[in-house]
């Protein structure tokens, strides 16, 4: 399994904003930034970090319910992809920030089947569009090719 670093501080956390790729589907928006597969740079964990903003959810017990399930969520999805093989070379991914864009009023009427598809769909996508650029920069080996 691979473990789950939470992603600390402010500069971090609009590092990965500013520079990752955004991914969306449904309620979720995941923002990753994706490390090259070598054998010099394999990175044993990923950060993650999740977010959900005041305007969305006025609450705190909602924000922070929505919190727990995108974390139990992001593990699950990883766990997942794991198990079917996708990381045989490593994770690529090396920080992900998932957003939830919507949230109800009350916190028992989100359920980690509400928001579980939502994150699995926008990291398979991003899993997808990793290995594009993976088989392109492959494809494309050149010594002045820096990474991904």
């Amino acid at each position: 399994m691979i473990p789950l670093v939470s992603l600390k501080g402010a500069s971090t956390f609009s590092e990965t904003i500013r520079l990752g790729k955004r991914f969306t589907h449904g309620i979720i928006t995941v923002v990753i930034i994706f490390q090259p597969l070598s054998n010099d740079n394999k990175k044993e964990f990923v950060n993650v970090g999740v977010s959900i903003r005041k305007k969305t959810a006025k609450k705190a017990t909602i924000r922070n319910r929505v919190k727990r399930l995108l974390r139990v969520s992001v593990r699950q999805v990883l766990t997942e992809f794991e198990d079917l093989g996708c990381f045989n070379q490593g994770c690529g991914f090396a920080r992900i920030i998932v957003f939830c864009n919507s949230a109800p009023k009350i916190p028992s009427l989100i359920n980690l089947e509400d928001v579980l598809p939502d994150v699995r769909n926008a990291l398979s996508v991003a899993l997808e569009y990793y290995k594009q650029r993976l088989n392109r920069y492959e494809n494309n080996a050149h010594p002045t090719h820096q990474g991904l």
